[in-house]
């Protein structure tokens, strides 16, 4: 009979060890922030918020209804230019407007203004976009974009 009792003691302390070492458990879980949830945080991109062709976009943008976020940093790299930036219009976060400033040399403005298009490479692309020149920038949004037409057709005289 005292080796049941002991056997009891035992196996009571154990669970009581166990029930507790999951309840910390779950407790730091739950203190644990959502890594899931995606932050987004507007930067503001000095090179390019200061320019007007930035404050003109917004404004127009935002004077025909469209909802337009605070700028975000753009990859210039991608594109080969100085700085970029881009507008998510209507909560669009997959098809952002691009705004991008290449250097006044370079050749590819005048190539966007004889064909409309850029030319892009990287390891992995090497594609043609549909690309809008307006001074020294390039404006670009995806086709897919759901306001596309109304979009290139409010910077058409930009």
């Amino acid at each position: 009979m005292k080796s049941a009792s002991k056997m009891f003691l035992m196996f009571t302390v154990i669970a009581g060890l166990l029930l507790s070492a999951c309840s910390e458990e779950k407790k730091e879980i739950e203190d644990k922030p959502e890594l899931d949830k995606p932050v987004e945080e507007a930067v503001k991109i000095p090179a390019l918020s200061d320019e007007g062709l930035f404050e003109d976009l917004h404004s127009r943008l935002t004077n025909e209804g469209f909802t337009v976020s605070e700028p975000l940093e753009a990859d210039p790299e991608l594109f080969g230019a100085e700085s970029g930036m881009t507008l998510q219009i209507n909560g669009e976060k997959l098809m952002p407007l691009h705004v991008y400033k290449f250097a006044d040399s370079d050749e590819r403005l005048s190539e966007v203004d004889e064909t409309g298009y850029l030319h892009i490479t990287d390891e992995t692309k090497n594609e043609r976009i549909a690309a809008k020149r307006k001074e020294s920038f390039i404006i670009y949004l995806h086709k897919g974009h759901p306001d596309y037409d109304e979009v290139m057709e409010l910077l058409e005289d930009l």
